[in-house]
């Protein structure tokens, strides 16, 4: 396997980064995870170097597979100091974009800026006591706070009506919720106005009635709240949906992540939490 150092000069930095992380993949698929962070590593210098010769998708790419290679290796430190790196790094591309970018430059740095943002926030709150969910309206269950649920492993789960991946979800958390309620697994989803005016209380009342028949037509049987406003999500790298929080049963966050797909890191987590003493 030929290393980073072994790129031809005549490549462009796009180029020796797009090479470098294709062999990252194969040694993570061999694995040999500290081989693939020095590729990792060494495409992230060329980026530190060139950052304006590398475009922002890839830029994007290569900054959560960094992140999540160390998080890998138990490098909690380094995965947070990247994160909180490039996501002040998206906000100035963010911003020069809305002042000069095209529509899809646009829509693309917008993107990538969520993208980091929520996830230097997911990784600055593992293994950190999870903030307090304030909910205004409970739709389904009996009203809780995690102080209330401490003793209990609790899966946060954010969503919203007009989200396809999280309608899809419903049904992998209530397997879940069927699987696992006897063993202690509180689940809580929690989504907030998107569709309604602000103020306009027929308009809240109307989406409200929306939330209730999407999880009544999906068999929900455990707690739905709506929050105030977006401030939850914030605190949860939950901008982007739907996203997972896993809570122990002393309160810390142990997992947290984009959802919708097969995860098996967040699997292991689930069964160690729920095999562990309050």
């Amino acid at each position: 396997m030929d290393s980073a150092s072994e790129t031809s000069p005549a490549q462009t930095p796009q180029a020796t980064i797009i090479a470098c992380l294709a062999r990252a993949q194969e040694l993570q698929q061999d694995n040999n995870h500290s081989g693939a962070i020095r590729e990792l590593e060494a495409a992230y210098a060329q980026m530190q170097a060139t950052p304006y010769q590398v475009e922002f998708k890839t830029h994007v790419q290569l900054v959560i597979e960094l992140s999540a290679a160390y998080l890998h290796a138990n490098e909690l430190g380094k995965a947070r100091h990247v994160l909180e790196r490039e996501a002040a790094f998206a906000e100035k591309i963010f911003q020069i974009m809305q002042a000069t970018g095209t529509p899809h430059q646009k829509r693309e740095a917008a993107a990538g800026r969520i993208q980091l943002r929520d996830r230097a926030s997911q990784v600055a709150l593992l293994g950190m006591g999870a903030p307090e969910i304030d909910i205004k309206h409970w739709i389904k269950g009996e009203p809780a706070t995690l102080s209330s649920l401490r003793g209990q492993v609790v899966l946060l789960e954010f969503w919203a009506t007009w989200c396809k991946p999280c309608a899809e979800m419903f049904k992998k958390l209530r397997e879940l919720d069927e699987a696992h309620r006897s063993r202690g697994l509180e689940i809580v989803a929690v989504t907030r106005h998107y569709l309604a005016e602000r103020n306009n209380a027929q308009s809240e009342t109307d989406e409200l009635t929306l939330m209730r028949n999407m999880i009544e037509e999906r068999g929900v049987e455990f707690r739905v709240g709506v929050a105030e406003d977006e401030g939850l999500q914030e605190l949860y790298g939950a901008i982007g949906l739907p996203t997972l929080a896993l809570i122990d049963r002393r309160g810390i966050v142990r997992y947290a992540h984009f959802g919708g797909g097969p995860d098996t890191d967040f699997e292991k987590l689930l069964d160690e939490c729920l095999n562990e003493r309050a």
